[in-house]
């Protein structure tokens, strides 16, 4: 037998015809024609042997699952987290059933921005294949992934977590912290608003999540949340809720996630009633007053638009200041008097006068007021001038406030930019309006060359990001961008 067996081997590395003639001469003088068929019946089962070791061709076979069609047994490894890359920790393990062995292509759909795949050669009987993960999630949430190997399919789920949490510190802890600012007005008994927001800073060294919460023991707290997204000095907009309780230096302790620093904010007292005053000049022509900015018909007041005016105070408390409604315009103010004696309230412009006249205007006291006359001029005609730095970037530019999701734009949103005027006349600047925001200018020139223009920030930005506004006047026209928090 053991002759036969290595016939055999040498027959197998010989090509057909020779196969042939080699058996011829090997069998030549056998005495039995059943040795013939013997030989025979060893090398195809030889080949047969040497076909399956050798991984001839694509190999077929399914994949296991359950009843309900869910890969089993299945091994899921490594940390999913939203904008995390994966290494060579992340992947599954799935099994297959191989009837016939070859090469084989197993791989998932592509679910949440992420996918697995692999490539290789599998013997016949049942292997645990492993299919490396590739991209990174988008979201979190349950992802469900389809995994085919030919026409047989399983399905698994992965759950994808948020970002791992950031490794950063607060400037300035644990003591005082660096870079604060605490926007708004804090009154004891008056509820913090969208305008009440405290600015931190940190310092990251590993981009992720971050929460952070500022608390006092007065009524009133801060906090936000969101993800870094590069290392370095980061700030941080935290926004207040509550209500003041009483009138303090407040201390705030501002916690992040291994880190504390602490502040201060002045909460005021909310003076009781309503104040008794008079104006200077009462109950004839108002003296002692000044009336601030330009008024020319069709160009829209600004809070540069101000009347200072003279108060004299008998009964210390709150006041609210308005005038009458002339010729498309009104003037406001309100706060407080802590004291009796002489006081100067600034009343603010709103609206656009309609036309050029003096329009005699009316301040309500609840009691005998003045009355002052306010002149408009006429509107110039257009003046003639291109924006600086057009067409591309506004240059320069200067961007104030702060813009943070869902709170409205105030007096405090101004984007400053140039223009250069070669016909001096009245102007009227807008720009596209972007997640919520538009910014606008108007007045007149009164002369040539280089003038700086104010534009005015209105509405409420929607989401947060890095946003491109273009400010045109007649054709010239140029971009600044706004960061939202």
């Amino acid at each position: 037998m053991n002759e036969y067996l290595a016939a055999v081997s040498q027959i197998a590395r010989l090509p057909t015809l020779k196969k042939l003639i080699f058996i011829s001469e090997r069998v030549a003088g056998m005495k039995f024609f059943k040795t013939i068929l013997l030989l025979i019946t060893i090398v195809l089962l030889y080949q047969s042997c040497q076909r399956e070791l050798f991984f001839d061709g694509i190999s077929t076979g399914k994949l296991s699952k359950d009843i309900a069609g869910n890969c089993l047994p299945v091994k899921v490894n490594g940390m999913y987290n939203i904008d995390s890359a994966f290494t060579d920790k992340n992947f599954i393990e799935v099994q297959v059933e191989v009837s016939y062995p070859g090469t084989y292509d197993i791989s998932s759909d592509t679910i949440n921005g992420y996918y697995f795949h692999q490539t290789g050669k599998v013997e016949r009987g049942t292997s645990i294949i492993r299919l490396p993960a590739t991209g990174r999630p988008i979201a979190e949430g349950s992802d469900c992934f389809i995994v085919r190997y030919g026409a047989s399919t399983c399905d698994l789920c992965i759950k994808a977590a948020g970002p791992k949490p950031a490794q950063y510190n607060l400037t300035g802890a644990p003591n005082a912290c660096n870079n604060v600012f605490a926007d708004g007005s804090y009154i004891t008994g008056k509820a913090l608003t969208a305008s009440n927001i405290l600015r931190v800073q940190a310092d990251v060294t590993t981009p992720g999540s971050y929460a952070i919460t500022a608390a006092t023991t007065n009524g009133f707290s801060f906090s936000g949340s969101g993800v870094f997204t590069a290392t370095g000095l980061q700030d941080v907009y935290l926004k207040g809720s509550g209500t003041p309780v009483k009138a303090e230096l407040s201390t705030v302790i501002v916690n992040g996630n291994s880190s504390a620093c602490n502040t201060g904010i002045t909460v005021l007292s909310d003076t009781a009633g309503k104040a008794i005053f008079s104006f200077e000049g009462s109950p004839n022509d108002c003296i002692n007053f000044t009336i601030n900015g330009s008024y020319y018909a069709g160009i829209v007041t600004t809070t540069s638009n101000t009347i200072t005016m003279s108060v004299n105070v008998s009964k210390p408390g709150s006041y609210l200041i308005n005038t009458n409604t002339a010729n498309g315009l009104t003037f406001s103010d309100a706060g407080s008097f802590a004291t009796t004696g002489q006081h100067t309230v600034i009343l603010t412009a709103k609206g656009t006068p309609s036309h050029a006249e003096s329009t005699a205007f009316v301040p309500n006291t609840g009691t005998v007021s003045c009355n002052f006359y306010l002149n408009v001029a006429p509107l110039p005609a257009p003046a003639v001038f291109t924006l600086s730095g057009a067409p591309d970037a506004c240059a320069p530019v200067t961007i104030n406030g702060f813009y943070i999701l869902s709170k409205p734009l105030d007096a405090a949103n101004t984007v400053m930019i140039q223009a250069n005027v070669s016909t001096a006349g009245s102007y009227i600047i807008s720009t596209n309006a972007v997640n919520g925001m538009s910014f606008t200018a108007s007045g007149v020139f009164a002369g040539t060359g280089l003038q700086n223009v104010i534009l005015r920030g209105s509405g409420m930005p929607g989401v947060t990001g890095t946003f491109v506004l273009k400010p045109q006047y007649n054709g010239s026209a140029c971009d600044f961008s706004i960061t939202v928090q």
